[in-house]
């Protein structure tokens, strides 16, 4: 008893000390990352690079889900031309925010982002991306990583 006690314990104060140590993504944070979630779903309908890479920080990352990583806005860029090229725009697309988290000049976000193209390819990822403060006030893609399935 005296075991589960202490582990039950130190767990909530684990939990209490990673609280502390984060706070709710402030409002202009909130707005920033909304309108890059809206960037994502308005340029992935029209095919438009430019207006999905600009959510993308000079020295970011990104991650797909065999978990091959892509550094630099310049090689995303590049990327997303090429899929584009693939896929052609989608027919729909989506981003549903589960969450969000802030310390300092960053948030970690989670949710999941859907597209529908007009061969019949779908996309549908679980991400976690972490949104940073740029110099200017704006947020910006740092990091982002799509979850695997399996």
């Amino acid at each position: 008893m005296i075991k589960t006690t202490s582990f039950l314990l130190a767990a909530f104060l684990l939990s209490l000390t990673a609280l502390a140590q984060t706070t709710p993504t402030s409002p202009s944070a909130r707005a920033g990352i909304d309108a890059g979630n809206q960037a994502w779903i308005d340029g992935v309908k029209a095919s438009d690079v430019a207006r999905i890479i600009a959510t993308y920080a000079e020295q970011s990352v990104d991650c797909g889900p065999t978990g091959a990583c892509i550094a630099g806005r310049s090689a995303i860029e590049q990327h997303m031309k090429s899929e584009f090229a693939k896929l052609g725009g989608a027919t729909s697309a989506s981003v549903a925010s589960w969450g969000s988290t802030q310390s300092g000049d960053f948030v970690y976000e989670w949710g999941q982002a859907q597209a529908t193209f007009a061969n019949s390819s779908r996309i549908t990822d679980k991400y976690v991306t972490v949104w940073q403060r740029q110099p200017n006030g704006s947020w910006k893609i740092f990091r982002n990583l799509v979850i695997p399935e399996k």
